[in-house]
């Protein structure tokens, strides 16, 4: 199983680049295929079966696969956060101005932590190259 293997975080990347712009323009229908597809790649990773564009793409793209890894694991996070707080609300029965609040925090936080993962692989690919040449 490829739980946190580099296709599982490209596969994250991908996902999340191809699904924001939708996202944000409001396209449902278009999100809800995208999440069908990243869902059932997601179980063939389970059984330790590699999508073809997957494998294509990583071997094609090393650099931007690099990147896009960088920052696989925001979705898996941010699914896995939205998934305890609705199944924790009937136990906690949070206020509707404090559940709006977390859910929005929760969108800030995905924002910074994306930027943040993308500074620290860059900084890691720049520092490990000047040290390759010396």
């Amino acid at each position: 199983m490829k739980l946190v293997s580099k296709e599982t975080l490209v596969l994250g990347g991908l996902y999340y680049v191809a699904d924001t712009p939708f996202t944000l323009m409001g396209a449902e229908f278009i999100t809800d295929i995208l999440l069908l597809a990243f869902v059932g790649c997601c179980v063939m990773l389970c059984f330790n079966k590699t999508p073809k564009f997957l494998s294509a793409f990583t071997a094609k793209f090393p650099n931007l696969s690099y990147y896009l890894a960088a920052f696989g694991w925001v979705p898996f996070f941010m699914w896995a956060s939205f998934m305890l707080i609705i199944g924790s609300y009937s136990y906690i029965q949070y206020s509707e101005v404090w559940l709006n609040r977390l859910l929005y925090g929760l969108v800030y936080l995905n924002f910074g932590s994306i930027i943040l993962s993308l500074i620290i692989a860059f900084a890691k690919r720049r520092f490990s190259k000047k040290i390759n040449i010396n």
